[in-house]
């Protein structure tokens, strides 16, 4: 015992554990890069190092938030809206994104040209023969509000002949223009730009439903021993905050050109609940 006690002496005290600040990643974007300047203003907060990690999806990161294995994330409305009651986490920003990117931060579902579905009411009755593609699992505006909106047409995506997981937008939009799928859920963004770029690839899809407006996921952090949720608050929505605003928003679609950081307002997120 006095031979362990000396040992721990020269030694010196324990580093002290990391605090983990996460996303989830996405091929289009490099998020660890996203994530470095949020990481070191949570690291100078709180008096103690941080890492990265980044989950696979976006509902791995709601799990791993839920199951105390995160203390700061940056999420998308899906994981969000799936970890907000767990017990400890908090929204403490969200980025102050410019109002023409807000605006067309929509989901769409899209129908191909060799389906016999041309119109959103008819889609139940012809789910057992289409192929569907989605982004991945808790994506926001490539799944889950698609999904919202076929459990009001009391079906759910388990019921196509084919349920694919394309993994970015533009491989959805691509199932769907390729002939691998049928119907396809996606964001916006991707369809505008083929209606641009491509229109008479674009007019051989048809729009079958486009969703309002969704708000982008919020910073959250988890209240626990040694973490100053509070104080990381108050530095993000500071003016010295800028850097870490910009670098975040560059790693997602959906908050692109933001410079800074604005309050969590619970109004605005209320109407998304998970099912």
């Amino acid at each position: 015992m006095i031979i362990s006690l000396l040992c721990a002496l020269v030694a010196g005290p324990a580093p002290e554990t990391p605090l983990v600040v996460a996303s989830y990643s996405y091929p289009a974007f490099d998020r660890s890069v996203a994530l470095t300047p949020l990481a070191g203003l949570v690291a100078e907060a709180a008096g103690r190092p941080a890492r990265i990690v980044l989950f696979d999806t976006p509902d791995a990161l709601s799990e791993a938030a839920c199951a105390g294995q995160v203390d700061v994330a940056m999420t998308n409305l899906g994981a969000y809206v799936t970890m907000r009651d767990c017990a400890g986490i908090d929204a403490v920003a969200v980025l102050d994104t410019p109002p023409t990117v807000l605006d067309r931060y929509r989901g769409v579902l899209l129908a191909g040209s060799g389906t016999s579905v041309t119109a959103l009411s008819g889609l139940p009755a012809h789910m057992e023969t289409l192929r569907y593609s989605e982004v991945l699992p808790g994506s926001t505006s490539g799944a889950l509000v698609q999904a919202a909106l076929l459990r009001t047409l009391g079906v759910t995506p388990d019921q196509f002949a084919a349920r694919l997981h394309a993994g970015t937008h533009d491989r959805a939009l691509e199932d769907l223009l390729s002939g691998r799928a049928d119907i396809a859920a996606l964001a916006e963004n991707p369809w505008r730009k083929l209606q641009e770029t491509e229109p008479a690839r674009a007019a051989a899809l048809r729009l079958l439903w486009r969703s309002e407006p969704l708000p982008p996921g919020p910073v959250i952090c988890r209240h626990t021993d040694g973490v100053p949720c509070a104080a990381i608050r108050d530095a993000l929505l500071a003016h010295e905050a800028s850097g870490v605003a910009q670098a975040l928003a560059e790693g997602w679609t959906e908050t692109e050109g933001a410079e800074r950081f604005r309050a969590y307002e619970e109004a605005v997120y209320e109407p998304f609940r998970a099912p």
